[in-house]
Formats: C-alpha cells, structure tokens, sequence
C-alpha cells in the first residue's frame, strides 16, 4: 500500500489522486503540473499525468495511443473483469459495435421524453423537506433521485432502488493515500454485479421493461449484445449515472452559495441554468480524471512516455487551463460561454450519458432554485467525498425558506 501527500518537506511536486488532501484543495496542484510538469511522472504509483488542455484533448482524441483496454481508473489498470464487458474499457472497432447497439435504443429522443418523470422524481424529494426548512442536500434530495432516474430508465423495480443504491455507495469508497480498493468497495461491485446476473433470465423469458429489455432485442448488422456485454453497461450505467449527477448538482449549489450574487441571478432568471450546469462541470466536475495505457511510446514536453505505462488525462486540470480558457480560468462564472470542455470526454468515448446528465442537472437546479431560493450551504458541517477519481459531497446541510412555489 502507498500513502502519500501533495509535497515534501521540500515543496517537491507530488501527486496522489488517493490523498485526500489533494481532494481539499486539487486545484492549487494542479496548477503546478501544468505549470511545471506538464508530463509528470509519479514513481511510487507509476503513472504519467498530462494536465493541459490541448495533451488531455488529444489524449481522448488518440484512441490508438491512449488505450482504454487497461481501465479507466488507475486502482483498475490491468485487471480484466470477471464476468462482464464495459464499453468505457474498449477500444475501437470493439467499441464503435458496441456502442451502436447501446445508441440505438438510447437517445436523445428517450431522454427527452422522460423530462417530465425526472422533474417528478426530483420535486417529490423536495416535496419530503421542504416544510422542515433544512435538510442535508445529499442525503435527502441529490443522493436519491439519480438513483431513481437510472432505475426508471433500466426499467429496475422501485422496491430494488434501494439495494442498487447502496452498492453504488460503497463501490467508490477509499482509503486516505491507498490505491487498492477497499473491502467495502468490492463487496459493492460483487452485490451490484450480482443483482443483474439475477435480474437477467427473466428479462430474457419477456418479463420487465425499460432499457435493459430493449438491449437484450437490439441488433445491428445481426450482431446483439453478449451476456457479459450486457451486464457491463448495467453496472456502469448504474455506478455513472448515479455518483456523478449525485455529485454534480452538490457541486452546483455549494458552488453558488459561496457565489451569492451568481446565486441570486440563477433564482431571478431561470434561463440561466443551463449555463450554470455547464460551468459546474467546467469548474469543479465530479470526474477528476480518466486512465489509459499507451500502447506506443511518446515523447511530450521533453520526457518519454513507454509504451505499457499509464497516463492519466486530467481532465480537472485541464478545464482550468488558462491555455484555453484565459486569465478568468480559476474564476467561477455561470455567464461563461466555453467553446468546450472536457467534463464528459471527447471524441470515441464522449460520455453516453451526457445528455441525461445535463436534463438531471438542469431540472434538479430549476427546481431547487424555484423551490428553496434562499438556501444557506453549512460550511462548517459539510463533509466531502473522497475517492480517486470522483469528486464532491457526501454532506452538504442546508437551511431554507420555502418560496411562494414550495408546492
């Protein structure tokens, strides 16, 4: 086991993304890579970093050079799954057939269509605090409703949300500077795997609905999803689509607390959401980096990357970039209009389910700001999430007043 800190004693660079003093403060760190080791090289973990935004932009661009076959976080690299497929471990040409079958029955059009059950979803979790004047954000509305949104679209029965949720929890736990998961950690993936390996054979025999039944009756060119194939997507759409959005909408309101007069104008003119989901995950996204493995060796900034070794795209530190973003890079700004940012990938692995995370965020901060307007963050009492690559809050209280639309 390695522990490890952001420096020495002597102000040496250092890298961990398992320590959880990085996650306090991962910005102040990641200035200095790009700064002064743009390819940075950790020797006790062995891995690369690149930190700018035009390395991390080719970096998912490059899908020959940067191959996601050897995981997409770094405690994972290496090991072959057990049992099941993910798509977000693949390559093309395996990945293009894949994820032709998944886009074929998940588009844009079917999360269109579920708007107004997500607004429903998230309103009833509102509806459940809203007279108490305070609640704890994460525990009472953002951790929950991500969970039924994954579940309606899979088609998971409501009495099964539960038992998903708690696995998914569990799956990302870490320990304080450790690379290797946790026993809590395994025992979430084995349930979550689990449940779907028993769910399966009754979907199979035309029992259930939703995404998972469409799957298992999608073909392209008389190819369908294998067993192994199917149980992948369910197990990262559940873990994705439940951690991230949970963790972005947090981000967003502790965010604009620490930003009143941006919170204020978020509450007087709805149209403005949008653009704050966008600089949320521009400014502090849930994902903090994806893995890959060269398959060739590189020479970038005067160092060689080997062929083998892994690099880690930064994709925190790279929207920060102010290569890219100007002298306003640091500044959080929901009036921002980015060309781009990294926040769900680019290229072959742009995030399939960005467009479910984007209408999760924006109906979640309508509602919030409709609802609660004049919510106070806790500041002293939130508590932070600490995992290797996925950032935000496990609590986040908070006080209110109901506005004239509490109902």
């Amino acid at each position: 086991m390695y522990r490890l800190v952001m420096s020495d004693d002597s102000g040496e660079l250092v890298y961990n993304p398992y320590a959880f003093a990085v996650h306090d403060d991962p910005y102040s760190t990641y200035s200095r890579m790009r700064d002064e080791a743009p390819a940075y090289w950790n020797p006790d973990l062995e891995f690369w970093a690149l930190s700018r935004f035009d390395d991390v932009l080719e970096g998912f661009r490059d899908h020959a050079t940067f191959s996601s076959t050897g995981g997409v976080a770094l405690e994972q690299r290496g090991h072959i799954n057990s049992g099941f497929a993910q798509l977000i471990e693949m390559d093309p040409p395996e990945h293009t057939v894949f994820r032709k079958l998944v886009s074929r029955v998940f588009t844009g059009r079917r999360v269109e269509r579920m708007h107004d059950e997500i607004r429903s979803i998230v309103t009833g979790y509102i509806d459940g605090v809203v007279e108490a004047g305070e609640c704890d954000l994460v525990a009472d509305i953002t951790g929950p409703f991500p969970m039924d949104v994954i579940a309606a679209v899979l088609g998971v029965p409501e009495s099964d949300r539960d038992e998903l949720r708690h696995h998914a929890d569990r799956i990302l736990i870490r320990d304080d500077g450790v690379m290797e998961m946790p026993q809590e950690a395994l025992d979430g993936m084995f349930g979550l795997l689990q449940y779907f390996i028993d769910d399966l054979p009754a979907r199979r025999k035309g029992h259930g609905e939703g995404l998972i039944n469409d799957l298992i009756r999608s073909e392209v060119d008389g190819r369908s999803l294998t067993e192994e194939e199917l149980l992948g997507f369910c197990v990262l759409f559940v873990i994705a689509g439940h951690e991230t959005t949970t963790k972005m909408v947090a981000n967003a309101i502790e965010l604009l607390s620490r930003h009143p007069d941006q919170q204020a104008q978020v509450v007087a003119d709805p149209t403005l959401v949008p653009n704050a989901v966008e600089e949320v995950v521009r400014f502090h996204n849930s994902t903090q980096y994806m893995h890959r493995t060269l398959t060739t060796d590189l020479d970038i900034h005067g160092r060689v990357l080997g062929n083998g070794q892994s690099v880690l795209l930064m994709i925190g530190a790279a929207n920060h970039d102010d290569r890219e973003f100007g002298s306003t890079a640091e500044i959080f700004d929901i009036h921002r209009r980015p060309e781009r940012h990294l926040a769900f990938g680019h290229g072959a692995h742009f995030c399939l389910g960005a467009a479910l995370a984007r209408a999760e965020g924006l109906i979640a901060l309508e509602e919030i700001h409709r609802r609660l307007p004049a919510y106070r963050v806790d500041h002293d009492a939130k508590r932070r999430f600490h995992s290797g690559n996925v950032t935000g809050w496990s609590k986040l209280p908070i006080c209110f007043e109901p506005s004239s639309h509490s109902r």
